[in-house]
């Protein structure tokens, strides 16, 4: 794409940076601020005109004050100085910013390369204020924070307008919602993207922060949700690197994956080289460049079966298995050292271990203490998998028709699991299935790490409580039981969590692991309009000109 640079954009893309990610392991503390001062780095170097993220810039809701202090380093060092910012500014801030002001607008700040980012469902809105620490950085002036959406019943949309020489650009910010809430609102055409009158002179793009595989009914977001005038989509929450964009199957809308800048999990996904994009829009042309991260620390993937006929003979399976294991272990670490890890940044491994006989399998735990000085995380570097297991294959219903045949153990969610070994047959009898899902969705997706605990806890007090309020006759205990678990919907449960007082459970020993609240957006009276590719129809447009807003 050759045009001018006076009409390009030119613009640096990340997700999921994660920043505090393993901040108390003392081998990775530091990987997620080594990564986003990476991405800062490149962002200076190429000088783009700015940065777009795609939510999870902390991997908790309440992040550590030291995580705050980095982060705020790291932005002040990269992204505050003298360099003009050379892109114009042309919808009414109030219907994007809390703070109604983009900063290098601000009169008070000195910003060279604005940052501009939506929040995920690691750093949203929490408490009876409902306040994210990416609140925290747009107060400061140091992050232009968009696209929340509070009310529950429909999602309005509207766009950041921008303007470099001759191109014109829409930014639709759609902050972390609850897949299944949204994708029922996308269904049911709730969900309206305020567009200019003239939205087709304008490139558009979607940033959002939802499930983009396919894991289970109404639990991601479909391709076909994409409105039909979006011209580039960067999905993020989706931790595999898919950079290179990709045309969606039934439009012209291209998909940009950047995946995350840190390993949070030893999935093989997350094993792929990490990258971010560096893309340039010319009028409705556009190009995306891949640049590798360098400060990543090497995370090696690797699947392995034992066969059952190799470990027969004077030494036991498993000692025979440990040898095996232990050799494919060392052949990995090499491949981390080829691909250019320093000998003092140790590598993450992950080998699966698929297995035939029971008598193979040996405590992984204790044999990765082996490699304690070799690896970064020796305790959990081999993972065992019968090969005995069957998968088991079903349809998935969604609105009442199947959709697909998948492999259910593939797309359960714990969550999931919890609904189905907890059925008709295996009931619970005092706790409510609906608060110990909200309480292990919350461990899982934010690392609320006592919310199952707490959860337990207030539903025992709860029911008590009620009981001895009720006085129900023995005969009608029972009864009595069903009715009070059926009373609490997954709202209170979610407030429960969202409570930033609520009181750290009494049992330390059960420790294991948001939703938004009603805060009105100002509206924006629609004039005609374009909704989702879900229904085909066309959701609200804003007056001509620049402002996408209503008269």
């Amino acid at each position: 794409m050759e045009n001018s640079d006076e009409d390009t954009f030119k613009i640096l893309l990340a997700t999921d940076v994660h920043l505090g990610y393993g901040e108390a392991n003392p081998i990775r503390e530091n990987d997620s601020f080594k990564s986003f001062e990476e991405i800062l780095q490149i962002a200076e170097k190429e000088q783009v005109d700015f940065v777009l993220l795609g939510g999870d810039l902390f991997h908790e809701t309440r992040p550590s004050p030291y995580c705050i202090n980095k982060c705020t380093e790291l932005i002040r060092k990269y992204c505050l100085g003298d360099k003009p910012v050379e892109i114009e500014f042309l919808s009414d801030p109030s219907f994007n910013f809390q703070n109604s002001t983009v900063n290098y607008e601000d009169p008070n700040m000195n910003v060279s390369i604005p940052i501009f980012s939506i929040h995920g469902n690691h750093d949203d809105p929490t408490g009876k204020r409902q306040i994210s620490a990416m609140d925290l950085m747009s107060s400061m002036g140091l992050i232009n924070y968009f696209g929340r959406w509070d009310k529950v019943t429909q999602v309005e949309v509207n766009p950041i307008l921008l303007k470099k020489g001759t191109t014109r650009l829409a930014l639709y910010g759609l902050s972390h919602i609850r897949d299944e809430r949204l994708a029922r609102l996308f269904i049911e055409k709730k969900v309206i993207m305020k567009t200019p009158e003239d939205v087709n002179e304008w490139f558009n793009v979607l940033i959002l922060h939802q499930n983009r595989a396919n894991r289970g009914a109404k639990n991601f977001i479909a391709e076909s949700f994409i409105p039909e005038f979006i011209d580039l989509v960067m999905w993020g929450h989706e931790h595999d690197c898919k950079i290179e964009a990709v045309q969606v199957a039934d439009g012209r809308a291209y998909i940009t994956q950047p995946g995350s800048s840190v390993a949070t999990s030893l999935a093989e996904g997350e094993a792929l080289t990490k990258k971010v994009g560096l893309l340039q829009v010319s009028g409705r042309d556009f190009s995306i460049l891949p640049v590798e991260l360098r400060t990543v620390r090497p995370f090696i993937f690797k699947h392995m079966i034992l066969d059952a006929h190799e470990v027969e003979g004077k030494i036991s399976h498993a000692d025979k298995a440990k040898t095996i294991v232990s050799a494919k272990i060392e052949e990995m670490i090499q491949t981390a050292r080829q691909m250019g890890a320093r000998d003092d940044w140790l590598p993450l491994i992950r080998l699966i271990v698929k297995y035939q006989d029971e008598r193979q399998v040996f405590n992984a735990i204790r044999f990765g203490q082996g490699f304690a000085n070799k690896v970064a995380n020796p305790e959990d570097a081999v993972k065992f998998v019968s090969l005995q297991k069957k998968t088991r294959r079903g349809n998935v219903t969604m609105n009442g028709e199947d959709v697909e045949d998948l492999e259910i153990e593939q797309v359960d969610r714990v969550e999931d699991l919890l609904a189905k070994y907890f059925n008709e047959t295996n009931q619970l009898k005092v706790l409510s299935i609906r608060g110990l899902n909200e309480a292990v969705k919350r461990f899982i997706d934010a690392n609320d790490t006592d919310a199952p605990s707490y959860i337990i806890e207030n539903q025992e007090t709860y029911t008590l409580e009620k009981l001895i309020e009720l006085k129900p006759e023995e005969d009608e205990l029972e009864a009595q039981l069903e009715r009070m678990r059926a009373a609490r919907d997954p709202n209170d449960f979610k407030n429960l969590l969202n409570n930033p007082n609520r009181p750290k459970p009494s049992n330390d020993d059960v420790q294991i692991g948001s939703d938004n609240s009603d805060n009105e957006a100002t509206p924006v009276k629609p004039v005609s309009g374009r909704g989702s590719r879900g229904g085909r129809g066309r959701g609200s447009r804003g007056p001509r000109g620049a402002r996408a807003r209503g008269k």
